[in-house]
């Protein structure tokens, strides 16, 4: 019997940015695990994106381990319970917000799925990372212009740098509270043209702020935010 596992991405937070074949698959499914866990990807909002689709039932989440040293152990053991799913003929999804390849902790584990002769349909997402273009009405790059995707950077410079290269910089799960960023900002040799972050995008709890002008004084959600700067 062949071994299928069906990798979903949910969109940016909107049920109705779901795309059509992502909704027929999760319908499909018997189970649907959360890739990364509960407190890394965000039970709380899937399981309603899900529950407006009646799938929220299906949902089950296991706990990503902080300590790298021990999500190998963690990543195996889950692996055998999704193949005694497969073994007995259900159809297993994987979910995460946005896009599944861009980001996501789910590589890890189907790099271990592969390992048992485990196929991956993906079926993708629309980013989280187009939300600061679409919000604020303006675009990633316009015609030659080049973009560059980053998670949150080391140090301020690093965003500089490659503002020297690319017209527009996109900074997705900012990690450190927005301090790099913030120094960025503040220290800059040329101000940007543009500066947007936004928080929880398409949710209840949306947040957009425009840097130029103004900089959260909460910045503990900085990691479910992504911003966007352009030279």
């Amino acid at each position: 019997m062949e071994r299928v596992i069906y990798a979903v991405g949910l969109g940016p937070g909107d049920y109705e940015m779901m795309t059509l074949k992502a909704k027929r698959v999760l319908e499909e499914s018997d189970i649907i695990f959360l890739s990364g866990g509960k407190v890394f990807n965000g039970y709380d909002e899937i399981k309603k994106l899900l529950d407006n689709i009646n799938c929220g039932s299906k949902l089950k989440y296991y706990e990503y381990p902080e300590n790298k040293s021990d999500r190998y152990a963690h990543i195996k053991q889950f692996t055998e319970e999704t193949i005694k799913y497969l073994e007995k003929g259900m159809k297993v999804s994987y979910v995460t917000m946005g896009d599944m390849t861009i980001y996501s902790s789910f590589p890890d584990i189907y790099n271990e799925l592969a390992k048992h002769n485990v196929k991956l349909k993906a079926v993708t997402g629309i980013s989280s990372f187009f939300a600061p273009a679409s919000l604020t009405g303006n675009s990633i790059v316009d015609w030659k212009d080049k973009a560059a995707i980053i998670p949150s950077p080391q140090d301020y410079k690093e965003i500089e740098n490659l503002l020297d290269t690319f017209a527009t910089v996109i900074i997705m799960k900012i990690s450190d509270s927005g301090r790099v960023l913030k120094e960025y900002l503040d220290k800059c040799r040329i101000k940007p043209s543009t500066a947007y972050a936004v928080f929880n995008a398409y949710t209840e709890k949306q947040k957009i702020y425009d840097l130029i002008k103004e900089f959260p004084n909460d910045t503990e959600e900085f990691f479910m935010s992504v911003v966007m700067i352009k030279k």
